[in-house]
């Protein structure tokens, strides 16, 4: 997002960006946030170098952003939606192959030209390790059932959320899926074993 400049599309953001450098200031709302790996990731993709200025939640953020404080947020819909459909600041794409219903004239990362830019922010249900299979099992098979129900699933829609398909739901996908964002967000160089130690202290359950 950007407040007030002139880039039309996301095209020409970049260049825009990459001409300017750190006189462009991009915010996020903490280390290790989402909003900040999303912007490590769509900078690293993009091969920008911004100035990046932190705050201390998406509200403070979101609010300099429009004010012109600063220039550019890398958000969840969720937390944006608003502003875009009001116009108070410009969404240049939706992370992804796919535009958010939320948002439905906001093209996909894929449709704007950076189709590597894939970064999704879900949620998820965990349980403490040992929980027994058959508990689990239960309440994951409850959220399934919510997760199925017309009316949830409108309402995650006009959130700016989508219900996962079945096939993206359950231990085991969520397992896979931590797996990966935890690769995404590490240096494979490192050889730090957060995966390894997430893996002994934490019980994947439920689903994303």
């Amino acid at each position: 997002m950007i407040d007030g400049l002139s880039p039309a599309n996301l095209k020409e953001f970049v260049a825009y960006v990459k001409k300017n450098g750190a006189n462009v200031k991009q915010t996020h709302v903490g280390i290790g946030s989402a909003s900040h790996m999303a912007c490590l990731l769509f900078d690293s993709e993009a091969g920008l170098k911004p100035n990046s200025v932190p705050y201390r939640g998406t509200g403070p953020a979101l609010n300099d952003v429009v004010g012109g404080h600063v220039d550019y947020f890398c958000e969840q819909v969720l937390s944006v939606a608003p502003s875009a459909k009001g116009g108070t600041i410009k969404a240049y794409a939706v992370s992804g192959n796919a535009r958010s219903e939320a948002l439905p004239d906001v093209p996909s990362a894929k449709e704007a030209g950076m189709p590597a830019y894939q970064l999704s922010i879900w949620s998820a249900i965990f349980a403490p390790k040992g929980t027994p299979k058959p508990i689990v099992a239960k309440l994951s098979d409850a959220l399934n059932k919510a997760l199925d129900d017309p009316a949830v699933g409108k309402r995650l829609a006009d959130l700016g959320g989508t219900v996962p398909p079945k096939a993206e739901r359950g231990p085991e996908y969520l397992g896979k899926a931590l797996k990966a964002d935890i690769a995404l967000g590490s240096n494979p160089e490192a050889g730090d074993g957060r995966v390894e130690e997430i893996e002994r202290n934490t019980e994947v359950n439920l689903t994303p």
